[in-house]
């Protein structure tokens, strides 16, 4: 079946390209279907971009043909769907307005060329309005149709911490599922390519770093050298997919680690400062007690003494008032006497 489908491909490469050569004066306009419409009257400067095929699995041959400006020169650009520019080629065209190039032969899926949507630009270097771009697939597999691939999803999902202690070690965890399952691998490149980079510059490589938690589940414990910002960015290949995660993280010397430990060598000082007042505050209230008590027993003491002193004094003044009224009853009488 693949083969017919290649033979027909062929065939219609051969007729379009005798239609371009035929009628050079001509411009023909690309459709979803890859067929073109012949316009008449088009301009000597017209462009049009073909290819021989939509989808494309490996050891297929991406051929790229149409007319342009005669005796130009076309940048051609193979865009990964990343957004990378990962083959770029010249190409000329001929003095009857017509291009044809072998551009590339895909080769098995790796980690520069993964199954998924490629974008296939052509520029002119002569007029810089002629440009065209089309959107190719590249499958695992035989597709079900020229315009169709079978499409399987890898989806990686990356989990550390946002804010680390410079020079500490923390943990990240990595997650892949294909189609919803859980990966199980054991090959250096399935995340060979993860990193840590700062900026465009790339400060750790996490290859042979991961170890597998569980089924699907990876960690890799990292330590970060000095203060800033760091973005962990986690790349799984699996099966000619590639699929990505990232998380930004601050590593600090003070950091939320060292200041819950500050809080709690505080709360420890002041709950220990809350017994040694307490502590304190106990003794000061037995030393009152003690004091009060004493004073109350000195005040005891003192009223008893005051008592017993009265009931001394008491009875001298008793007998010194006798010996008064005596004194007064006898000088009385003496005076009388004398009358």
């Amino acid at each position: 079946m693949r083969k017919l489908y290649r033979l027909f491909s062929t065939i219609i490469l051969l007729i379009d390209l005798s239609l371009l050569i035929d009628h050079s004066n001509v411009n023909y306009v690309n459709d979803a279907s890859h067929d073109f419409q012949i316009l008449p009257n088009a301009s000597a400067a017209a462009f049009t971009l073909k290819i021989n095929q939509r989808v494309f699995v490996p050891n297929d041959t991406l051929i790229v043909y149409g007319s342009g400006v005669p005796n130009d020169t076309l940048l051609v650009s193979l865009i990964d769907p990343g957004g990378r520019s990962i083959r770029i080629d010249f190409t000329n065209v001929n003095a009857e307005g017509t291009f044809f190039k072998e551009f590339m032969l895909w080769p098995q899926p790796n980690k520069n060329f993964v199954f998924g949507q490629y974008t296939l630009q052509v520029s002119s270097t002569a007029v810089s309005a002629n440009n065209e771009e089309v959107k190719i697939v590249f499958a695992q597999g035989l597709a079900q149709s020229p315009l169709s691939a079978e499409v399987h999803n890898l989806i990686v999902k990356l989990d550390s911490p946002t804010l680390v202690s410079t020079n500490g070690n923390f943990r990240i965890f990595v997650q892949v599922t294909y189609d919803g399952a859980l990966v199980d691998s054991d090959l250096p490149e399935f995340l060979g390519s993860s990193h840590i980079h700062s900026g465009n510059q790339t400060i750790i490589n996490l290859v042979n770093k991961f170890a597998k938690l569980h089924e699907g589940i990876y960690y890799a414990d990292v330590v970060l050298p000095n203060d800033g910002t760091y973005i962990i960015h986690a790349i799984a290949f699996h099966k000619g997919y590639e699929s990505h995660d990232s998380r930004v993280v601050t590593a600090s010397s003070t950091t939320i680690g060292t200041l819950q430990e500050s809080v709690s060598k505080l709360g420890t000082e002041l709950d220990r400062t809350t017994n040694q007042v307490n502590t304190t505050k106990t003794e000061l209230s037995k030393i009152v007690e003690d004091a009060r008590l004493s004073i109350q027993d000195d005040i005891q003491n003192a009223q008893q003494a005051s008592g017993q002193l009265n009931s001394i004094i008491l009875p001298v003044l008793v007998l010194i008032s006798i010996i008064i009224a005596l004194q007064i009853s006898l000088f009385a009488r003496i005076r009388a006497s004398y009358r």
